[in-house]
């Protein structure tokens, strides 16, 4: 009892439990495949007693009558074993692979509600490879190991139990080399699952860093680093390939192991039967359904020790995949087809002595920052790399939770307020400004049942996007591919502009992209910021004169503190940092 408490309390079977759920969905298919295995055993142990009977009562005593019934009898007992073994293998597997689709949706829905924090930290190849290759590997490791371990150990038991009816003293001495076969089986198994857990990380990281490597190609070109990313990349995939080697090394011993021990067994067999047929007066049926069964016997103990190894790299993947499934999501309340919520009609914003540190043990990255911002005032962020600036952003959107003092919308603590209404409410423009492989429409309206077409050709025209959108083969069905490598940058930037607007969001966050335009498009984001400023509540991140003039509030920032804040002219009469970055700024937008 204790062994079976300890195996129902192991990790390993929690993971399989948890994939197991998996099934119920699909259990019809489940139920035919289990329903088959006794067919097919039942056909296997008539076809042996059928060699034993044609064996002593017909070709040893020269009968020929009736024998070429009881061949018919052998060859439809063999063709019955075929097609329930067909049917059973293609039941299972198809309850494997619907099973493996359900837990595949399941992860990407439930990655898709992540917090934005986890992909700031989390490299995506990583992400990539949890829910591609490892995913995968529990489908093939599954049907070809728990579906024939299952099967496997019905029908040998079910031999063996027949093989004992036969001749218990013979059987007894086939079981004399279990206990090896148990051993090695024991032993090679921790080797095996320690290989493959190694290789899952490695396959992981490479993935990672080869994503990475694709995307960032034309830099690595223009640089001429290209071999020290392919030895970087090298070193990763030798590590894969070590920890591959090495599971095959362990993989190749026990199948030996196994061989071996299997032809021993024969041996014995063969010997002792023979000895038996003198002594004892046994039939040669008997011995030959005994060599016969051994093949059937230990052809499963041999697809045993690869089974082994299967179940191992499932379960080596399964504990990479679960962490997914342990991976907190932003709010465990809302599901990807829950309605959208309505924003939040903005009052006022209220930052009081807000502190953040990124970690436990960190610094803080904030430091009693307080302000206040009212609908439809521009507020502008000012101040170098590092000041801050970022972070009173991510705390806003909610990517980034755990500050301490008092972040306010309406009176409402932000932390009280769901995810889902706060994405409603703001809209957050990055400098960092993804394209998908999709039509212009849908990059602007992101498939939202709360826009239109109209709202998508509307926001566009608001921000002097539809000016170059209407130029373009398709206009609004034109496909922008490969992250927007078919437009310019600036293309780019008002193409986001215009997502933003669409959505109608009460608040507009804007982070000003640095990258330099041509001066017709820089002219067109002016513009559409003039328009967005005059139109909706703006917290800009500012980089560009234009916007940080135009802002009601401006707040100056350093080593995340609140230095300095009032309007661009009493800032600049004020003579303190605002107006040395000023300078800055002029400088680095002066004609050349």
């Amino acid at each position: 009892m204790r062994g079976i408490k300890k195996i129902l309390e192991s990790e390993d079977w929690q993971l399989l439990r948890k994939y197991a759920g998996y099934f119920r969905p699909h259990k019809k298919w489940f139920f035919f495949s289990i329903a088959s295995i006794p067919v097919t055993t039942a056909a296997g142990i008539y076809f042996l007693w059928l060699v034993e009977n044609i064996v002593d009562n017909y070709i040893i005593p020269g009968n020929v009558d009736g024998l070429i019934r009881q061949i018919v009898f052998l060859a439809l007992a063999l063709l019955l074993n075929i097609l329930f073994d067909g049917f059973y293998s293609y039941s299972f597997s198809k309850a494997g692979n619907l099973a493996i689709v359900d837990l595949r949706k399941k992860l990407f829905g439930k990655s898709l509600r992540f917090p934005l924090s986890y992909f700031d930290k989390k490299p995506i190849g990583v992400t990539l490879s949890r829910l591609t290759s490892d995913m995968e590997s529990v489908s093939e490791s599954f049907a070809a190991g728990i579906l024939g371990l299952l099967a496997d150990s019905i029908k040998t038991l079910a031999l063996v139990g027949y093989l004992f009816y036969l001749n218990w003293r013979l059987t007894l001495v086939l079981l004399l080399v279990v206990p090896l076969i148990i051993l090695a089986i024991s032993y090679l198994r921790k080797k095996i699952r320690k290989a493959y857990n190694i290789s899952r990380t490695s396959l992981a990281k490479s993935a990672a860093y080869l994503q990475e490597s694709l995307n960032g190609m034309k830099t690595v070109q223009l640089y001429s680093a290209e071999e020290k990313v392919f030895n970087k990349y090298d070193g990763l995939n030798k590590e894969f390939s070590d920890a591959q080697n090495k599971s095959n090394i362990y993989d190749s011993f026990l199948y030996s192991i196994v061989e071996g021990i299997t032809s021993v067994a024969t041996a014995l067999v063969i010997w002792y039967g023979a000895i038996q047929i003198w002594d004892y007066g046994y039939t040669m049926g008997v011995l030959i359904v005994f060599v016969t069964t051994l093949e059937r016997l230990f052809v499963p103990v041999k697809q045993f020790a690869q089974q082994i190894s299967t179940i191992q790299r499932a379960l080596s993947a399964l504990e990479h995949i679960s962490e997914l499934f342990h991976q907190k999501v932003e709010d465990p309340t809302v599901k990807p087809e829950d309605s959208v919520p309505e924003p939040i009609a903005l009052q006022e914003i209220e930052f009081k002595n807000v502190c953040f540190s990124y970690s436990k043990d960190g610094p803080d990255v904030l430091k009693n920052v307080s302000f206040k911002l009212k609908k439809g005032d521009r507020l502008a962020l000012v101040g170098t790399t590092g000041s801050g600036k970022s972070t009173i952003i991510r705390l806003l959107a909610k990517t980034y939770t755990g500050y301490r003092g008092s972040i306010k919308i309406n009176g409402t603590e932000l932390s009280e307020l769901p995810i889902a209404q706060i994405r409603e409410t703001i809209s957050v423009m990055h400098q960092d400004i993804y394209m998908f492989n999709d039509t212009v429409e849908f990059n602007i309206s992101l498939g939202r049942k709360t826009v239109s077409k109209t709202d998508v050709e509307q926001a566009a025209s608001f921000v002097y996007a539809s000016r170059f959108i209407d130029q373009l083969g398709g206009r609004y069905q034109f496909v922008i591919q490969d992250n927007g490598d078919n437009l310019s940058k600036g293309q780019a930037q008002l193409i986001s502009f215009a997502r933003a607007i669409a959505g109608n969001s009460e608040l507009i966050i804007l982070d000003e992209a640095t990258s330099a335009v041509d001066s017709i498009t820089e002219q067109y984001i002016q513009q559409a910021i003039a328009n967005i400023f005059s139109l909706k509540t703006v917290i800009a991140v500012a980089h560009r004169l234009s916007t940080i003039k135009n802002s009601d509030m401006i707040l100056v920032l350093e080593d995340g503190q609140i230095i300095e804040r009032g309007t661009h002219t009493e800032l600049l009469k004020h003579g303190g940092k605002y107006a040395r970055l000023l300078h800055q700024i002029e400088e680095e937008h002066k004609p050349a």
